[in-house]
Order: C-alpha cells, then sequence, then structure tokens
C-alpha cells in the first residue's frame, strides 16, 4: 500500500512541476494526505520521503490549543504513527497567509505561530519553521472542514530541513506557492535602518522561482517612515527562502508605531500564496513595554544583549508579597524580573543599593532577582533604580520603569539591563553607514540625553566584506558627555570593494541600555 500511495505522490508532483512550467493553476480532485520530504540529517523525518492517506491508515484532523489545529495519522499496526500542530499566535484568528517564525507550538511565544511535528517516536525539543496556510474551512461545529498547509520545519535550529504538506478534503495543488510574511522591525534615532523581510517558496522546487516586490502604505508613509524599494527576488532551485531589506528612516519624534506593506507580483515558476504582508516599526520615543539586557562575558544569566518588545513576548506585571513589583515574560523562553523595597514597604520610584536575592533578601535589605532561560542565581548582588511606579486603586501595576544591576554568586561579570513597562526608555543606536570619500560612517546616537556620561563599544564584523581586505577594522568605545545625543564613527574602506557589506556592532553599553544595536555599510 504504501509502495502505490509514494507512486500516487510522485505522479503528483511531476503533475505539479509540469503545470509550474506552464503556469497553469488549476485544481485537482479533493484529497486528504500528509507527505513528508526529509532532507539528510533531519532528526523527525530521517532524511525519508513518506506519504499517507486514509487508505493507509486513521487519519484525523481536530482543533487545538489556541485556536490551532492539530493533524494526526497512524496505521493500523501502528508501525508509523505521525503528530503535526500548527497554530497563530495567541488570541489571533487561524486563517489563511504565510506564518513566519514559527516556534515550537504550545511552547510558542504568544506573539509567534507555532509548529510541531514529530512522529514514529521522534520529535524536536525546539522547533524553527514557517508554514503557508493556503486553504482552512471551520464547519458551523467548529471541527475542520476543509485544510491545506505547506510548511518547513527545522529541528534545534540546525539547517536539515523536514519539509511536507497536509491536505484534507482539499483541492490545493501540492505545487509551490510564493509568499511574504510579516515583520517588526526598529526604529532608530537617525539616518536609517534595516527592516528584514522573508520570503518563501511553500516547497522545494527544481526549477528556479521569482517574484517581483514593491512597498506600499499603511499608517507608515514613504519619506517619512521608509524608503520606497521595489525589485526581483529570484530563488534558485531548492531555495525556500531569501530576505529584502527596506531602508526604515529614523527621528527623535515620537510619532507612535507605524506598519507598511510589503506587495509580490508577476512570479514566474510558481503561484502566489500570500502577496501582501505587514511591517511593523516600533517607535522608541513613545511609552512602551520591554526588557534589554547586556550581559558581561562570564554572566551566568544572559551573556551578551537581549532585547524582548512587546512585539516578541507578553509581559504579565504583579505585586510580589513583599510589596515589590515582579514580571514574568514569556517570549518562548521564560523570564522573570523580581523588585522589592526593605521592610516589605511599597516599592516606589528611587534607588536601592546592596540588593540580594529576592525573595531570601534579610531585613533592612531591598530584593531582586533576574532570571530565566532556565538559569537563575543561588546568591546574587545588585542594585536597582525605579524610575516609574504606579499603581490602580487595586494596586494593579499601570506602569513601571526600573535599570538594573546583578551579579550572580558575588562574581564580577554584571548583568545589567532595563525593564519598562508602559514608560519610555532612554536608549543607544547605531544607524546605516553613510558611504562617501572612501570612508563608511557610522552613527551613534544617545535619545534623550543623559546628564551623566553615557558609553557604549563599537566594533566593525564582516559580512560580504572582509576586514583588512575590503576595509580597516574599527574597535573603540563611544562616550556622550552630559548633553551630547550623537557620535560617529569613520571606517576607511580599502581596495575596491564596491557591492559588498559589512557591519557596525554596538555592546558593553554602560548609562543607557541597547535599543538597535547592528548596523551596516553597504557600499555601491
Amino acid at each position: 500500500m504504501m509502495t502505490r500511495t509514494i507512486a500516487l505522490i510522485g505522479a503528483l508532483l511531476l503533475a505539479a512541476a509540469l503545470t509550474v512550467e506552464a503556469q497553469e493553476w488549476s485544481p485537482e480532485v479533493a484529497q486528504s494526505l500528509i507527505y513528508l520530504n526529509s532532507q539528510p540529517g533531519d532528526w523527525v523525518g530521517q532524511g525519508q520521503q513518506l506519504t499517507f492517506t486514509p487508505a493507509d491508515g486513521a487519519f484525523t484532523v481536530q482543533g487545538t490549543y489556541n485556536s490551532g489545529v492539530q493533524i494526526n495519522f497512524n496505521t493500523p499496526n501502528y508501525s508509523h504513527f505521525w503528530f503535526l500542530d500548527f497554530g497563530p499566535p495567541t488570541a489571533m484568528k487561524f486563517t489563511k497567509g504565510e506564518y513566519e517564525g514559527a516556534q515550537r507550538f504550545a511552547f510558542h511565544s504568544p506573539t509567534r505561530p507555532g509548529i510541531d511535528v514529530s512522529g514514529d517516536g521522534r520529535g524536536c525539543n525546539r522547533d524553527a519553521g514557517r508554514f503557508l496556510v493556503s486553504e482552512l474551512v471551520f464547519a458551523q461545529d467548529g471541527t475542520v472542514d476543509r485544510l491545506a498547509i505547506d510548511f518547513e520545519q527545522h529541528c534545534e535550529g540546525s539547517p536539515p530541513a523536514l519539509y511536507g504538506s497536509v491536505r484534507y478534503n482539499s483541492a490545493v495543488a501540492l505545487s509551490p506557492r510564493v509568499s511574504v510574511g510579516n515583520a517588526t522591525t526598529l526604529k532608530g534615532n537617525t539616518g536609517s535602518s534595516d527592516a528584514i523581510v522573508t520570503l518563501a517558496v511553500s516547497m522545494p522546487s527544481s526549477s528556479p522561482v521569482s517574484v517581483q516586490y514593491s512597498t506600499q502604505d499603511g499608517s507608515g508613509h514613504q519619506g517619512i517612515d521608509y524608503t520606497p524599494i521595489t525589485g526581483t527576488v529570484t530563488f534558485g532551485p531548492q531555495v525556500t527562502s531569501q530576505t529584502i531589506s527596506v531602508p526604515v528612516l529614523g527621528d527623535r519624534l515620537a510619532r507612535g508605531n507605524k506598519i507598511f506593506h510589503l506587495k509580490l507580483s508577476q512570479p514566474t515558476g510558481a503561484a502566489l500564496g500570500d502577496a501582501l504582508s505587514n511591517v511593523g516599526i516600533l517607535d522608541p520615543n513613545i511609552s512602551l513595554t520591554a526588557l534589554t539586557m547586556y550581559g558581561q562575558p562570564g554572566d551566568y544569566i544572559n551573556s551578551g544583549q537581549l532585547l524582548v518588545s512587546s512585539a516578541d513576548g507578553t509581559f504579565t506585571p504583579n505585586r510580589n508579597f513583599d510589596q515589590g513589583v515582579s514580571f514574568s515574560i514569556n517570549n518562548s523562553d521564560f523570564w522573570n524580573l523580581d523588585f522589592a523595597a526593605p521592610n516589605n514597604a511599597v516599592l516606589v520610584p528611587g534607588d536601592y543599593e546592596n540588593a540580594q536575592r529576592f525573595p531570601f533578601q534579610p531585613s533592612g535589605v531591598p530584593g531582586l532577582s533576574v532570571y530565566g532561560a532556565g538559569r537563575g542565581c543561588n546568591t546574587l548582588t545588585g542594585r536597582f533604580s525605579v524610575l516609574k511606579a504606579k499603581y490602580d486603586a487595586s494596586g494593579n501595576v499601570k506602569s513601571f520603569a526600573a535599570d538594573f544591576e546583578q551579579h550572580c554568586e558575588g562574581a564580577s561579570p554584571a548583568l545589567a539591563g532595563s525593564i519598562r513597562y508602559k514608560s519610555k526608555l532612554q536608549q543607544i543606536s547605531v544607524s546605516n553607514a553613510v558611504i562617501a570619500n572612501g570612508s563608511a560612517t557610522f552613527t551613534v546616537t544617545l535619545n534623550p540625553s543623559s546628564a551623566q556620561t553615557v558609553s557604549v563599544g563599537f566594533g566593525t564584523a564582516d559580512g560580504t566584506a572582509v576586514a583588512g581586505v575590503d576595509y580597516s577594522p574599527v574597535s573603540q568605545t563611544v562616550a556622550f558627555s552630559p548633553g551630547q545625543v550623537s557620535q560617529t564613527v569613520s571606517v576607511q574602506l580599502l581596495g575596491n570593494p564596491s557591492g559588498k557589506r559589512f557591519y557596525g556592532q554596538l555592546s558593553s553599553p554602560s548609562g543607557a541600555p541597547l535599543w538597535i544595536n547592528q548596523a551596516n555599510a553597504t557600499i555601491p
């Protein structure tokens, strides 16, 4: 039976390939099947191609957690059994569209879609992937009536992919479709930064696929919020994703979060799937919700930079039993922050020195604890400053702002960070370089200004351009004197590196957190 069904799907795919060449997208007979196409090295699929239909065993589709859909299959003797889960971000309706940045279903960030394909006793601890929903129809009783999903899954973030398709009472052909996913980016203080938008082909194609793209206004407007672009993206055979960069314009005005669109048209080699994306721009000059941390090398909790915004996860504040404030943050990892004043006093704005691990701090000592992603301190020392703490009549947190520094087990490496909940954030950003007179000049900005000296590390990193060959590497500290808000760093170009790119990166902030920590120098 398996040989017959594999032959059947091979014929369908061949027909689909011929259809691609002819650019005819006629519907097929409604069918139900699971098709798996695993690359060598993929743990779940073991490098196999498998097809299952109701003729091979029990095949069911049902609704599941958070408006998601679960597809189950097993042969009569359970020689094969598979479970496929797909779902939208929390509180979103599950509809047709391209779902980029998917994480493991049921453990995904509430702001991300979920995917989890497992079977024959193998599954992923962490998933990364995407899927295209071409058809999703529910019956009046809420059961799934028709379904068509094509997906790409990577176990533990490894390169080998498990590609696949699910059809349930669906006439949607097993053919490549090209789509564009939604994206979110950060607005800088000046110049431009990059919005990275992903375009994807729903399944590997043996022939090249190309599509034209162009930007369109939403609440964000060209020339004010972003620079309009048009172009063509080409996918080589078997290539399933490409990214493009849209310049987002920075300023110090509090104009609010914006959205613009990227639209696809004129495909060749594939049909259009989801042809319109929303690209969100987060404005740091308004009240926002975010956690930003930088751990010095050797810090156990988070070595390096972490930024979690309201686009990346959910923030849940509560009053802890010491009349302090605690936050739970879910961005697929779980982060927790606890702040408490000495002697169970209500937490109010002020500086809190010599803090110890909450809730085990002695009487008369403030409490602090920042932990997450499975890592925490047994003991800690630190300090924090509460800049804003507003509560409603019931004592619930309305808005909050704090900066903190924590040392695990009394060690020297520090974890420094800032939490903002419906409050403003002073931040450091870097803008894309301006190329002129044989140099690439990056602009590093602080907004708003500070009454104290603020500093940040700046260093170059290779892209297609190579240090010492295409440019002279730079590593230095950028300092802002009181009242100063902008500094530039020039990098000398070498030879003729036309068409190449390298990066300017920020690290080790002191006095203010990082917002945009990487910018590019693209040499025309």
